[in-house]
């Protein structure tokens, strides 16, 4: 009897488990698995995310996890307890090829006498024959798509909120990457004629269509757009080094790194569109390092041409708002038995804030009608630029692109304008869609859209700020758009400052010889301006990346200062752009500047003696000459120099010269020549490094405000291209050279320490410094006639100015903080040798 009530009571006893399959090779998650109780009919199949769960009271304590292509395992579990977060890992099955079986286990792998890494050194070896850059030359068609989505989208339509969107689930679509519900609110299209020729080298992309539709149209100015072509970028993974996400993957055939980076392992022997192949899974050595997992289809003809491949991204990779991501492409051949890429698939899922909403993004990329003999080629490769556009690309109608795509869109996708008309018809969603407007633009729109606004006011994160002279400073502004006068645009500004009950003005009026869409300063600038303006500048602290009114610059660290100046300027300006990324800018220049707070100008006498001068007058001619080759089109308000334009590795070129008249209303004569180069250096997946080196002389005898005062930064936000711990006007010089190199090393050590490396963190080291002198002609104590120096303010001496900075970047995701250490003129007077600095900077 006692042993009935013990079975009986055995027999209730629950055993649960649950937990994630994955690849033991690769780490992926396993989907659509078959996950059973030994001996019994209870079981389930994996999700999308390889997780499952089971729950059994019958007594079975051993568990059976199988899918076609794995070895089979069993895992015992703990009887009447919850045995949860198993991480079960599948071996894949050992398959024979060419009479060697390789069976990959992952913690005997050896490069030495291994079969799959003497197969990769083949494919590495014959690389460069099977891209199609080995051909003289070809063209081919493009047609890109980039839908943008809310993935895994379950709206609660039974609140009083969801009511109101009740007609969204006649939207809902599926994810095509992990088979979700998604809700799609964007989707771009490009058809475009690409040509390539080898030598000399050249590439032109002539865009016959652009179309975008979708809940982000009216939020685009031109940045979005290239921002996204630059975080979307087509792939090449016969280059060293793979270029998405505005990071640096390791390519699975670096010639360079790929056998040291990966693990590879022969996988089987398989028919892929009618063509033999082996597949050869490979893995990075280090997880949470800039490189991919997935799977390489060889072709078995002697070629080691690829036929497809997918990527994926490793599940703990150092990467921010990532989920996960796939890359697909599959090759063709060609008549003359070339190589060439057919399509290519990107899946990505991200968030925003982790645990929230998350988005799907699907790129697609189709090529056809290639041809090796490039029609036209004098004219096409004669064209200026990499990029145009043909007439009409922009308004090509619904009967182009019916005829022309390559891919029919889905029903859904089809249905954006009627889906965005219906979100219309609710007041909240045009609440959202107008903060949104403000948020990225940082201007507030006057006309119900930005197709109707004629007048926007901003930016607006300079409404409010802050100085020594002003004390609180308040300002308006904004600027006329397109919808006024596509060719004429007016801008300005009025400030107040409480102290100094000052009213101060900007007012721009500019024509531009092209047509624009929205605002002047859209690709490829052809514009004149006249500028007059009424101000308060501090001399020696220069805001090169935003407004001196920016309230995030306000914050001040370190000696107050107080030298400042008012002044009044009258200009002409004017600059072209070229699509060879060759641009000039030219002005004339009248300006009377004004000594204010504690700054005075005193002209040392012949005799010893000094007289108080108030302001001076100057009147200049410039010019700037600037050469990005490669440098990519971005039409925000601010220029391809915005701290909000993305791509950031193409190198930079200028040279500016002024000359100042005396007489024309100006008081001194002078020529000011400046040079400066800068480039992105990248370091495959160990992160890259920003450098920049500018040199400049003053050829003539002027009082220091002409001279060269070294860029500060007194703000507790980094500034680029400023030194940190050097006060405002500590040094002026007439000749200098200075560089500032900031290495973003992207967790390559942190990565590898074991708990730390959880956190995500990532290194930044940076080494700035300026080596320049006075000359005598230009130093008061030595030349009279000149102004006597500010106190605090000295000549450079004979060595140069120095400091350096360590810090963390992806704190949150977000937060970046550097301490700064000033290395040299440890011993001048009010100085500070250290300092914090913040930046909120983004990046995947």
């Amino acid at each position: 009897m006692m042993g009935s009530l013990y079975n009986t009571l055995s027999s209730q006893t629950v055993t649960s488990v649950s937990g994630i399959v994955k690849d033991s090779i690769t780490g992926e998650p396993l989907s659509y698995v078959s996950v059973l109780f030994k001996n019994s009919t209870i079981g389930a199949m994996t999700d999308d995310n390889g997780a499952f769960s089971l729950q059994n009271d019958k007594g079975y304590t051993t568990l059976v996890v199988s899918s076609m292509g794995y070895t089979e395992k069993e895992i015992q579990l703990k009887a009447g307890k919850n045995n949860a977060a198993l991480a079960i890992m599948l071996r894949p099955t050992s398959y024979e090829l060419t009479e060697v079986v390789v069976k990959p286990k992952r913690e005997k792998y050896s490069r030495k006498n291994n079969p799959a890494v003497e197969l990769i050194k083949k494919v590495i070896e014959h690389k460069d024959d099977n891209r199609i850059e080995a051909k003289d030359e070809y063209q081919v068609e493009s047609y890109e798509k980039l839908s943008l989505a809310l993935d895994n989208f379950s709206p609660n339509l039974d609140s009083k909120l969801g009511k109101k969107f009740s007609f969204i689930k006649n939207y809902l679509d599926t994810s095509e990457f992990n088979g979700k519900p998604i809700l799609t609110l964007s989707v771009r299209e490009t058809l475009a004629d690409r040509y390539y020729r080898k030598k000399p080298k050249a590439e032109k992309i002539i865009i016959k269509g652009k179309h975008m539709q979708g809940v982000d149209k009216t939020l685009d100015e031109g940045g979005i757009s290239a921002n996204l072509e630059e975080i979307f970028q087509g792939i090449n993974i016969f280059d060293n080094n793979i270029n998405i996400l505005l990071n640096r993957f390791v390519s699975p055939l670096s010639s360079a790194l790929a056998v040291s980076y990966y693990k590879y392992y022969i996988m089987d022997t398989l028919d892929v569109s009618g063509t033999k192949c082996v597949d050869l899974a490979f893995v990075p050595v280090n997880s949470e390092s800039y490189g991919f997992t997935g799977r390489l289809y060889v072709t078995l003809d002697g070629n080691y041409a690829l036929k497809k491949f997918t990527l994926n991204v490793p599940s703990h990779i150092n990467l921010n708002f990532v989920d996960r991501l796939r890359i697909d492409q599959e090759f063709k051949q060609m008549p003359d038995s070339t190589w060439v890429l057919d399509t290519e698939n990107t899946f990505i899922n991200f968030y925003i804030v982790e645990g929230t909403q998350q988005f799907y993004a699907h790129q697609l990329r189709s090529y056809d009608k290639y041809s090796f003999e490039v029609a036209n080629r004098d004219s096409v490769f004669g064209l200026l630029g990499e990029n145009h556009f043909a007439p009409q690309a922009n308004a090509q109608p619904d009967s182009f692109w019916v005829n022309h795509r390559h891919i029919p869109l889905k029903e859904k996708e089809s249905a954006l304008d009627e889906l965005l008309a219906q979100m219309r018809k609710v007041p909240v969603f045009n609440v959202i869609i107008k903060t949104a407007e403000i948020l990225i633009s940082g201007y507030i729109q006057t006309g119900k859209d930005r197709n109707s606004s004629k007048f926007d006011f901003g930016p607006m994160n300079t409404t409010i700020s802050a100085n020594n002279l002003e004390g609180i400073r308040f300002r308006v502004g904004g600027m006329t758009t397109a919808n006024l006068s596509d060719r004429w645009f007016a801008d300005g500004y009025l400030a107040y400052g409480v102290d100094d009950r000052k009213l101060k003005y900007n007012a721009t009026l500019t024509h531009s010889f092209n047509k624009k869409e929205y605002h002047p300063g859209e690709y490829p600038r052809n514009n004149l301006s006249l500028i007059h303006e009424y101000d308060v500048y501090t001399p020696g602290q220069d805001f090169l990346f935003t407004s001196k009114d920016n309230m995030f610059v306000a914050i001040k660290v370190g000696t107050p200062v107080t030298h400042m100046q008012y002044i009044r300027k009258t200009m002409l300006q004017y600059e072209k752009e070229w699509l060879n990324n060759v641009g000039i800018l030219g002005w004339v220049r009248h300006e009377n500047n004004e000594a204010a707070g504690t700054l005075s100008y005193d002209l040392m006498n012949t005799d010893g003696s000094l007289t108080h001068i108030s302001d001076f007058n100057k009147t200049e001619l410039g010019l700037q000459l600037r050469f990005a080759p490669g440098e990519r089109a971005y039409n925000g308000r601010a220029g391809r120099e915005s701290v909000f334009n993305l791509s950031k590795d193409a190198p930079v070129f200028k040279v500016s010269h002024q000359f100042g008249f005396k007489g024309l209303g100006g008081d001194y004569q002078y020529n000011h020549t400046e040079v400066s180069a800068e480039k992105r250096i990248w370091l495959s997946s160990f992160g890259h490094i920003d450098a920049k080196v500018k040199a400049g002389k003053v050829w003539d005898k002027v009082p220091f405000p002409l001279l060269i005062l070294p860029n500060t930064n007194q703000s507790l936000t980094i500034q680029p291209e400023a030194f940190n711990m050097m006060n405002a006007m500590e040094f002026v010089t007439d000749q200098y050279v200075s560089w500032y190199v900031t290495y973003y090393l992207k967790g390559w050590i942190l990565n590898r320490i074991p708990g730390i490396k959880w956190l995500k963190l990532r290194e930044v080291v940076s080494f700035s410094g300026i080596y320049g002198n006075l000359t005598d002609k230009n130093n008061p104590t030595l030349t009279p006639g000149l102004f006597q120096l500010p106190e605090g303010t000295m000549p450079m001496g004979n060595q140069p100015y120095m400091e350096a900075s360590i810090g963390l970047e992806n704190i949150l995701k977000i937060l970046r903080i550097d301490y700064y250490r000033r290395l040299t003129y440890l011993d001048n007077p009010g100085i500070k040798k250290g300092g914090v600095r913040i930046a909120l900077r983004f990046s995947f």
